[in-house]
């Protein structure tokens, strides 16, 4: 990723004039970026000439042609039929004519200036141009320089330069930002949304205080939140309440805890507020004593065990961007399989991951949940930690559900979503919005990360696993050729050997991807009417044989003919 700060810009800066037309929306910006991002050209628009620094070496573009790619029709005629049958139509690559003039201050400026220009054109390499307007958003296409220019070029004479610049861009359409969206597992067999008033959250939570700042924890009808006590003249100690949920415990050993903040948590010195997650605490006693806690606030997320009051820290890691409101936090206490295995999730993405050796607060006893707070101690006052919006808790069992996927197609062309898998899990997708019939995937192991192309003219399946199968996941034939072909090849696996491994199953165990695809897609989402605000449509989905882990990832690339 090019960093933004080394970005060199043609023209430079901004003017008075110029920032009145950027932010009065009526003419487009129009960029063109180096194939390796180095070099932003602002070409129309406020940012570009005539509205910039005359002093700066600018690209000013005079005129503009061929935004929409040609087509043909595809089609058929019978022997005695009037006219034809159009079967469909295909378009062709974009070719795209901008009648330019190159601009310095001086010989050397501009003498500089095309040699960027013409540097930032690749013919093999793809750049990127750019179209922004306040009705449409940012439209792009991946370009690469398709003809040579007809002008002299006499930069020892002159301090302007014309330039035909002609571009092809092979997918013969413009695209916009990703729609994406995710289906996981719910874990709701005890859920609080805090939709009461009540101190101390009320009769469902055992609250404990410890710490020797002042304050508690208590519901307003909407949130739990954290009120520093008025009448307790020590304000700036601080303070924890670990709550456990009264009356509620987990079939399994296994559990999911889960909660949605409701604002950032506050930064103070010398400590700072953070929240916390409890899984498999003891469901008698004082809450907080026994347990697994996840602690997540500013700079870093922590997860120990509690064992009679005495921490001892499992696995802890930074974190750069601080908790935010409406990011979901998850502790996942053991998997099948696996019963010391600890993940954490933020916005269902994992964050941590560790393994507990000594099997600690295992059991029947120890299968309770719940959550808290902590005001950090200060110079002044305390810091508040987070809001919580809603807290839910579930086993985290092998199990199967169902939902939709909601994706908005904002172009004029049929968008074909792509779905990622992250296993374990057979994985179903209605075949398009609306649609009964169903395209099965899977399953896939643990682990296992692969995604599903619903547009035929691509691979259909690619597999993105990044975290290879344990060798629990593999037959001892399967492992003993592993290990002979590590062995006879010092681990660097010719090209013949690979395809040897990949028929016998090692790669991936299940055999070659494509088996595990059951139907084909033929339903895109389709294109935003010409008349009407673009429709989200829902395409039901569902896991099967999932855990914690298992997720659907959908995204879909709007297309349209004309990028303004």
């Amino acid at each position: 990723m090019t960093n933004l700060d080394a970005v060199v810009r043609y023209p430079a800066g901004i003017t008075p004039h110029g920032e009145y037309h950027l932010l009065n929306g009526q003419i487009p910006s129009m960029h063109f970026h180096a194939h390796d991002g180095s070099v932003d050209f602002r070409m129309l628009g406020g940012l570009a000439a005539p509205y910039s620094d005359p002093k700066q070496p600018a690209v000013l573009v005079k005129s503009l042609k061929g935004l929409i790619a040609p087509w043909q029709f595809v089609e058929q005629k019978g022997a005695t039929q009037h006219g034809v049958t159009t079967v469909a139509n295909l378009f062709d690559p974009c070719e795209v004519t901008a009648e330019c003039e190159l601009l310095g201050d001086d010989r050397k400026a501009l003498r500089e200036l095309v040699r960027a220009w013409i540097a930032s054109n690749e013919h093999m390499k793809t750049g990127e141009l750019s179209f922004i307007t306040p009705e449409l958003g940012r439209w792009w296409a991946p370009v690469r320089w398709y003809k040579s220019p007809p002008n002299s070029i006499l930069l020892a004479l002159l301090r302007n330069q014309p330039f035909t610049q002609v571009w092809r861009a092979d997918n013969a359409f413009w695209q916009s930002y990703d729609q994406t969206d995710s289906f996981g597992f719910v874990y709701d067999s005890d859920v609080d949304d805090f939709s009461y008033v009540a101190t101390d959250l009320g009769e469902g939570w055992d609250v404990n205080y410890t710490g020797t700042g002042g304050g508690f924890i208590y519901a307003d009808g909407d949130l739990a939140r954290w009120q520093d006590d008025p009448e307790d003249p020590i304000l700036t100690g601080g303070r924890t309440a670990d709550c456990r949920r009264v009356d509620f415990e987990t079939d399994t050993d296994n559990q999911v805890v889960q909660c949605i903040l409701g604002s950032f948590p506050e930064w103070s010195y010398p400590d700072n507020a953070y929240n916390f997650l409890w899984g498999r605490m003891k469901t008698t006693g004082t809450p907080g004593a026994w347990g697994i806690r996840l602690i997540f606030g500013i700079g870093y997320v922590r997860l120990s065990s509690f064992v009679d009051g005495v921490e001892y820290v499992i696995r802890d890691r930074g974190l750069i961007i601080p908790p935010l409101p409406g990011d979901k936090w998850t502790l996942a206490c053991g998997f099948p399989g696996n019963p010391n295995l600890y993940k954490v999730y933020r916005n269902n993405i994992e964050v941590l991951s560790a393994i507990e050796p000594t099997g600690a607060n295992i059991g029947a006893e120890y299968r309770g949940a719940g959550f808290g707070m902590h005001a950090g101690a200060a110079i002044l006052t305390q810091a508040t930690p987070a809001t919580i919006r809603r807290w839910n808790v579930a086993d985290n069992n092998i199990g199967a559900q169902s939902g939709f996927i909601k994706l908005t197609n904002i172009g004029d062309q049929p968008m074909w979503p792509r779905y990622t898998c992250f296993g374990p899990g057979t994985f179903r997708f209605a075949n398009g919005p609306g649609s009964n019939d169903f395209v099965q995937f899977g399953p896939l192991l643990p682990n296992q990360v692969m995604q599903v192309r619903t547009d035929q003219e691509m691979r259909p399946v690619v597999d993105m696993t990044s975290v290879a199968p344990t060798p629990q996941e593999m037959t001892l034939f399967q492992r003993a050729l592993n290990d002979f072909i590590n062995f006879a090849t010092a681990g660097n696996v010719p090209p013949l050997l690979q395809q040897i491994k990949s028929q016998f199953g090692i790669v991936p165990p299940q055999g070659h991807p494509y088996s595990l695809l059951s139907g084909g897609f033929s339903n895109p989402i389709p294109p935003k009417s010409p008349g009407k605000p673009a429709e989200t449509q829902y395409i039901p989905v569902s896991i099967s044989g999932g855990t914690a882990d298992s997720m659907i990832v959908a995204a879909g690339t709007p297309l349209r003919r004309y990028p303004l």
